[in-house]
């Protein structure tokens, strides 16, 4: 019995959904929830309030009693009131997306909204929630002010996970009424592979031309040491700095290098998709934070030699978008 009401409750929630969707339409990066968008419903406790109310007023019926009737209808009335109360609560609120940073998989993906309370009157105990998240974000905005709020939502695949649908709901000021507000902003951020934990080295350099153009050294600028890798040009050692030091130690450029490497996906030849995407992203992570100057090669997409954050996150993209599009970048 249980498991068939838990089935045509789930049932009855999907097609309600289905019905809010189609009757509000998509959303753009702003919302305003009007009194239309706002349901109410009783909480559990504001059903025991209601049945608590039915018993007293049969009570002061049975007894004739005034100040039973005097007690029920004042209560009453505070159930109303609180009704009234929680609706507002969220109605006219405005809601605005934000910038939302790429994350890694595995990790949780933040939605940054903006809350804009135009009222005259603070908005107390607002929560936020991604419809496939559990996790609640709750929060107050003062009269006329700004609030900020990041919705947690768990990255368990790469490529593009979006927020389809964001639940803001109240239960402000007794708890005895629920009133939410279904918004589809239809907000999405870039999931990047997980790096892998343990990868082989990073390809070793290889030096020349790259991308058709030729390398100079006189556009280089050193920028600091580093400890040798294995691949590292003898030209690049600090021998010196390397004797005092008593390891080998390789000095580092910024701008255009006469070495490069090739991070290759034909490189990983024998291991899974996903664990050939894990490594590329360790080693683009490894080859950025070296200040190394690398290009990108997977099936149907190749990314030049260059460095930088705009190149590291250009790769990332492409690792976390992989067989989803081919394009080169």
């Amino acid at each position: 019995m249980t498991a068939i009401l838990s089935n045509a409750l789930a049932f009855i929630r999907q097609r309600a959904q289905t019905w809010a969707r189609n009757r509000q339409g998509p959303d753009g990066e702003t919302v305003i929830l009007d009194r239309r968008r706002v349901y109410i419903l009783p909480t559990r406790q504001g059903l025991m309030y209601g049945s608590m109310l039915m018993v007293m007023l049969l009570c002061s019926m049975n007894y004739s009693n005034s100040m039973g009737f005097l007690l029920t209808f004042l209560l009453t009335g505070l159930g109303f009131v609180a009704m009234y109360a929680c609706h507002a609560n969220l109605t006219g609120l405005e809601i605005g997306a934000g910038r939302t940073a790429a994350v890694f998989m595995g990790e949780t993906a933040r939605f940054s909204l903006f809350l804009t309370n135009a009222g005259r009157k603070q908005r107390t105990a607002i929560s936020l929630s991604a419809e496939a998240g559990d996790s609640l974000v709750t929060g107050d905005v003062s009269a006329g002010e700004h609030g900020k709020v990041a919705v947690p939502l768990a990255a368990d695949k790469r490529g593009w996970l979006k927020l389809e649908r964001l639940v803001v709901e109240t239960s402000y000021p007794l708890g005895l009424c629920r009133a939410w507000a279904w918004v589809y902003m239809n907000l999405q951020v870039l999931v990047y592979p997980k790096p892998a934990e343990s990868a082989p080295p990073l390809p070793q350099a290889s030096e020349g031309r790259s991308g058709g153009k030729s390398v100079h050294s006189g556009d280089e600028d050193f920028s600091g040491l580093r400890e040798y890798r294995a691949g590292d040009s003898p030209r690049h050692i600090a021998w010196k700095t390397s004797a005092r030091a008593q390891k080998l130690l390789t000095k580092q450029y910024s701008g255009s290098s006469l070495e490069h490497r090739w991070l290759d996906w034909d490189a990983l030849a024998g291991m899974q998709t996903e664990q050939r995407l894990s490594i590329l992203c360790r080693w683009v992570l490894q080859a950025h934070a070296e200040n190394l100057v690398y290009g990108l090669r997977l099936p149907g997409t190749r990314i030049e030699i260059a460095n930088g954050e705009a190149h590291r996150d250009r790769c990332l993209s492409a690792l976390a978008l992989f067989e989803n599009s081919a394009t080169s970048l």
